[in-house]
């Protein structure tokens, strides 16, 4: 095991490295000009101070140049310098990133309460109208856009009831509404996957043993069914959580929530490159150990699964 997860970091680095040389060259076709759009608000700076300003912030040097110090930078903890803000990108990653892990912790939390209890009635109950229901509930989360579901929340709960504030981040009711909306596009999916994988465990052999030998039916579900059942869920999961810190970046520009997916939105139209780099980085990392971690999840779910070399 610790050959293999040393192993995945090895490759991790990899795959991190390879993504953020290839949003550096994507980034630098992006229609627009760092300076000009800092220069907007003032008329009467000059061109050739212009072309001053981006040899300063090095903007005029090759990419590969460009990516190579920064690379060495990143591998050091330095992420470079907003261009627009003229302080450490760590810093402003540092400053919204708590906000973006709050709100994806607490949607992956709304939305297993929701599935794994809605995948596991579903298929018990195969055929009914609690199953239909439910196919009718997933079709309905996969079909509506998280950022509709948002704008449609903010209609019903903040404007029409005013339960509930539309945006900021002052208290846990702030975070209600935008958890709820990026909760629900994923909700469905995990229902039917659980549905699913629940309705194959019941049909294995060892199941059936387990009646035979007339074990309760709660135990026959939860401990045989439902433990097995996990294991595929728990690979969505994986990709799952990977899926919430990119769906961030929707949701808090709805809810306008102080998080690095607003802050990375915001950076694109500033042709802030460092923080566009710096939140890739981020991102990427945690995405694979996310990854990593389920695979360590996997050996407690089923001590049976090995890694390495056979």
């Amino acid at each position: 095991m610790p050959v293999y997860l040393l192993q995945r970091l090895v490759h991790a680095v990899i795959v991190i490295t390879v993504v953020v040389f290839v949003v550096s060259l994507i980034v630098k076709v992006i229609p627009g000009d760092p300076v000009d759009v800092m220069s907007a608000g003032n008329p009467g700076i000059t061109a050739e101070q212009k072309d001053k300003l981006r040899a300063q912030l090095g903007l005029t040097r090759p990419v590969l140049e460009q990516f190579a110090s920064y690379f060495t930078g990143a591998v050091q903890g330095d992420l470079g310098q907003s261009i627009r803000f003229r302080v450490p990108v760590t810093q402003l990653i540092a400053e919204r990133l708590p906000a973006t892990l709050e709100l994806t912790i607490l949607s992956m939390i709304i939305a297993m309460l929701i599935a794994l209890p809605l995948g596991v009635v579903t298929a018990l109950r195969r055929g009914s109208m609690v199953d239909y229901s439910g196919t009718v509930v997933a079709i309905l989360g996969v079909s509506i856009p998280s950022f509709v579901l948002g704008i449609l929340l903010i209609i019903v709960f903040a404007v029409d009831l005013r339960w509930l504030p539309s945006s900021g981040r002052e208290s846990f009711r702030y975070l209600l509404l935008p958890s709820i909306a990026l909760a629900l596009s994923i909700t469905a999916w995990n229902a039917r996957l659980t549905r699913s994988a629940m309705l194959e465990a019941l049909g294995q052999d060892y199941v059936q043993f387990a009646r035979a030998k007339g074990l309760p039916n709660r135990v026959v579900y939860i401990r045989h069914a439902f433990r097995n059942a996990m294991i595929p869920t728990i690979t969505i999961l994986g990709l799952q959580l990977g899926y919430l810190l990119g769906g961030t970046f929707v949701i808090e520009n709805v809810f306008a929530w102080p998080g690095i997916g607003r802050l990375a939105v915001q950076a694109i139209f500033w042709r802030d490159y460092p923080i566009i780099q710096g939140i890739v980085v981020v991102i990427g990392g945690l995405f694979v150990l996310i990854n990593i971690g389920i695979d360590v999840i996997y050996r407690m779910v089923d001590p049976r699964i090995r890694y390495g070399r056979a």
